[in-house]
């Protein structure tokens, strides 16, 4: 997934899916300057944090 659409999924804005994702709140991978999320990853990580 995308940040947008990561931010779309959480009702967040985009610029703070990208923080969290900085400060390794949210899962990610980066592939050179672009960031991707898995879905299954962020619904644990909401699980195991909520």
């Amino acid at each position: 997934m995308t940040a947008r659409e990561v931010a779309e999924m959480l009702s967040l804005p985009v610029s703070t899916v990208y923080e969290l994702a900085r400060r390794d709140v949210l899962p990610c991978s980066r592939l050179g300057r672009a960031v991707r999320f898995l879905r299954e990853d962020i619904e644990f990580s909401l699980r195991r944090k909520g």
